[in-house]
Order: structure tokens, then C-alpha cells, then sequence
């Protein structure tokens, strides 16, 4: 009885969002479409991706590439000083949300069952105050670490010294966003090659100058952030400021990188403190044709905790089938903990296939299995995912 209510709602699930998402002529797109007048494919291979054009349009400030469009594109200026976005990117804020059900759950005890287990809505505003001036603040329903906090808030000055030159962030920063296989924007999670180099890809509050000098194929950056030590640390700061160093290369479809950061932090200043220090190494690659996408990353961090040592070793490797219509997606992971002589390994494979309802809506099958020397464990479950 119960397989025969579990295939109903299953039916009903997939029933019922087809009908919701049939296509339309209009597409309700999200704020940087619209102010542009495109479509997200510009910017997106399988969203929330970003193509190199994207990529190129976020490191800008919002502003189309090699471009100080700010001021002007998309807007109407009620004050010779005050611009402001017009039309369908008024008000400058867009929404995702996504709502996921599990099928099955297979753990140590082998148990199968059907219950929600995601219902969420991310918020996010961002764009151009004026010619190379942007803004952005993600996840701001969510909160953060301490509570209340955004996931990211910063504010940004592009373009200075000339074209590309240099760019400046300065707020809670996702500090990998710029590496060839960036932190967030995969929708099978970030991977173990972040997990494990984990303060070259955490959002702290820092500031960061960046650049793409003369629009060439070179892309550095340079950060300092009070990111600390312990659960939340990278919001509540450390006691020193921390450094992290990215270079990028874009050769055509393909683009590799790597991201040193460290971190050193003394609980206290009184006499006999604990001083954590960790180093981060992240080597990531890239390549994008017009169907396909791969992406390798591969992390190496080692902890030292007033001389007791961890090192931690992750690789994630992704790819992506995608048309107009739908997409498969596949990623593989490792992640290697050793403390004290002793090693745990865990690995990971994760499969998702979207239907492309409408250019801004998608249904999902996923299927995730993780195993490490203990426990090995999965789940599969169907969605939606939309944007607007």
C-alpha cells in the first residue's frame, strides 16, 4: 500500500508540475536579462552557470565586458546624478527557488520512505549605482553564520587605472569566485576540491583588487580577509588579517587557475592561546564548447592546531550535457582526511537530468551515493528549480 501512495504522489508531483511549466511565449527572466533585453543563455550554460561572457559581465561589475556601460544601459535618470533601473529590471532583485522531495533513502539501516526534504527561496539584488560602481547581496532569507547575515554583501569599483586594470570588492566576499571552477553556482554542490581548500573558497569578510588587464588572457587577484577559526569563524574574524593570491588563464574554451590562501588565528591574546594556522591550495580547470562543459578541481589544505596536524586532500570532477531543452549532469569527488596517522577516505557520485520547462524553469531527477570506511549511504529525489 504504501509503494502504491508513494508512485501516487509521484504522479501527482510530476503531473502537476508539467502543467505549471508549460512553455509560453513570454519568459519571466531575471533581473540582468531583462535590463539587457537577452536571454539567459548569454550569460548561462545550465544556470545558475556562468559561460565565459558571464563570467566576463560579473568580474565587470554587471557591465557588459571590456565595456563602463553602468551609468547607462538599462537605465533612466531622473537626476543628472541619480540612475536608476528602468523597465522590467526595476526593482533590481530576483528569486530562486527550488523544491526538492526524496524518493528513496538508503543509509546503514536501509530504510525507504517518500518526505520533503528542501523548500527553499533565495533572494538576491545586484547591479551598477552608476559607471563602474556595483552592488550585490545574495541569499538574504537564509542569513548567515552568526544569524541575520547574508551569504554575500559587497560593493565594488571597477575599471580603475584604466580598462580591466584593476577592480576592488570589499564586504562578505565569496572569495573563489573567479577561479576557473568557481565556489556556489553548481547545482551538485561545490565538490570536495572546496571542502578540502577550504579558505580559498569560504565567503568572508574581506576586501579583494582583482583584474583582467588590457582584456588579455590573464586574470589575478589578491585578498586579505579576518576570516577566523572554528564553526562560523569566517564571519566572526580572527585576530590577524589573511592573505590568498588567485591566477587565472583563459585559453579560448579553456580556463585553469590556482588559489593559495592562509589563515592564522590565536583563540585568545592571553598567555598559553591556541594559534590554529592553515594553508589552502586550490588547482582548478575548465572547459566550455557549446553543448558540453568538464571541470576538474582538485584542493590540498594542511591544519596545524598548536601542533597537531590534519591534512586534507579533495578532487571534484563534473560534466555537463546541455541543449535548449534539457541537461545531464555528472560529478565524481574524493576527499581524503588525514589526522595522526590515520587516513579516511569518502567518495561521492552525484547524476541530475533538468527539464528545461521555460528558459527560466526546470524539473529534476537526482541521484547522489557517498560511501566512506563506515557508512554508505544515497538518495533519490525529483524537483523544480526556478528563477525569476
Amino acid at each position: 500500500m504504501k509503494k502504491i501512495v508513494g508512485l501516487f504522489i509521484i504522479a501527482a508531483f510530476v503531473g502537476l508540475s508539467v502543467l505549471a511549466f508549460t512553455p509560453a511565449p513570454s519568459y519571466a527572466l531575471p533581473n540582468f536579462a531583462k535590463k539587457h533585453e537577452a536571454s539567459c543563455t548569454l550569460c548561462h550554460t545550465v544556470w545558475p552557470a556562468l559561460n565565459r561572457f558571464g563570467e566576463q559581465y560579473f568580474m565587470n561589475g554587471f557591465q557588459m565586458p571590456d565595456t563602463e556601460d553602468g551609468g547607462d544601459v538599462g537605465k533612466i535618470k531622473p537626476d543628472e546624478h541619480v540612475a536608476l533601473d528602468s523597465g522590467g529590471a526595476n526593482p533590481p532583485l530576483s528569486v530562486r527557488m527550488v523544491i526538492e522531495t526524496t524518493l528513496s533513502t538508503t543509509a546503514a539501516n536501509d530504510v525507504e520512505l517518500i518526505q520533503p526534504n528542501k523548500a527553499e527561496a533565495l533572494f538576491f539584488a545586484g547591479g551598477t549605482l552608476g559607471k563602474n560602481l556595483s552592488y550585490f547581496i545574495d541569499n538574504i532569507a537564509a542569513g548567515g553564520i552568526p544569524a541575520n547575515l547574508p551569504e554575500q554583501m559587497w560593493v565594488g569599483i571597477h575599471n580603475v587605472g584604466g580598462a580591466g586594470t584593476a577592480n576592488i570588492r570589499y564586504g562578505v566576499i565569496n572569495m573563489a569566485d573567479f577561479d576557473a571552477r568557481p565556489n556556489h553556482r553548481h547545482d551538485l554542490g561545490n565538490g570536495y576540491s572546496h571542502t578540502a581548500a577550504s579558505d580559498a573558497s569560504t565567503d568572508a569578510v574581506g576586501l579583494q583588487v582583482y583584474g583582467r588587464p588590457g582584456g588579455g588572457a590573464l586574470t589575478y587577484q589578491v585578498s586579505l580577509d579576518n576570516r577566523g577559526s572554528g564553526a562560523g569563524a569566517a564571519r566572526l574574524g580572527s585576530n590577524t588579517l589573511n592573505p590568498g593570491l588567485l591566477l587565472r588563464g583563459d585559453f579560448g574554451a579553456t580556463a585553469v587557475s590556482f588559489h593559495y590562501a592562509g589563515m592564522s588565528d590565536k583563540a585568545s591574546f592571553a598567555s598559553g592561546a591556541v594559534e590554529t594556522k592553515t594553508t589552502s591550495n586550490l588547482i582548478s580547470a575548465r572547459h566550455v564548447a557549446s553543448d558540453f562543459e568538464a571541470s576538474l578541481g582538485y584542493g590540498i589544505m594542511s591544519l596545524d592546531v598548536g601542533g597537531a596536524k590534519t591534512d586534507t586532500t579533495g578532487m571534484t570532477l563534473e560534466g555537463i550535457y546541455f541543449t535548449e531543452g534539457y541537461d545531464v549532469q555528472l560529478q565524481f569527488g574524493t576527499n581524503s582526511v588525514k589526522v595522526g596517522g590515520v587516513t579516511t577516505d569518502i567518495s561521492q557520485i552525484s547524476l541530475k537530468a533538468d527539464y528545461h520547462a521555460t528558459t527560466n524553469s526546470k524539473m529534476f531527477v537526482k541521484y547522489v551515493g557517498d560511501s566512506s570506511s563506515t557508512v554508505k549511504d544515497g538518495y533519490m529525489s525529483i524537483g523544480t528549480d526556478w528563477a525569476f
